[in-house]
């Protein structure tokens, strides 16, 4: 008399364990490249929330703040944890520039520092061009 097997042979398993390897193979990479843009994606949102409160300041009469370091005062919502990026300004009396620079959290990142200008105009410190897009 036959009996039938019950349960999973260890070849079954092998298989199993080697097309999850596979997929977490593939899959990690792309997924580490969305968890890096998401946050360079997020210091644009915040430079470009500085610079909409700085330019409010200066309508109501206020200096533009001096360069260095950005306090947390001047953008109660950006992530100021500078966990990612350090955000800085180099002003003088007629213009800025804000920039948004990486930490080694995003070391991976292909796109260096963003900078955001007084003029709305963006750039980084490397030569990719869709890092503003």
């Amino acid at each position: 008399m036959m009996t039938t097997q019950k349960g999973v042979t260890l070849i079954e398993m092998l298989i199993v364990v080697a097309i999850i390897g596979i997929v977490t193979a593939i899959a990690y990479p792309s997924y580490q490249s969305h968890v890096l843009k998401s946050h360079r994606n997020k210091a644009m949102a915040d430079l470009v929330m500085i610079q909409l409160n700085i330019e409010e300041n200066k309508t109501k009469g206020i200096a533009y703040p001096s360069s260095g370091s950005l306090s947390a005062s001047i953008c109660s919502q950006c992530d100021n944890s500078g966990e990612r990026y350090n955000y800085t300004i180099t002003s003088t009396s007629t213009n800025y520039s804000l920039t948004a620079s990486k930490t080694s959290l995003q070391s991976a990142d292909i796109c260096s520092n963003l900078i955001l200008k007084s003029n709305g105009e963006t750039s980084t410190t490397t030569d990719q061009a869709d890092c503003w897009k």
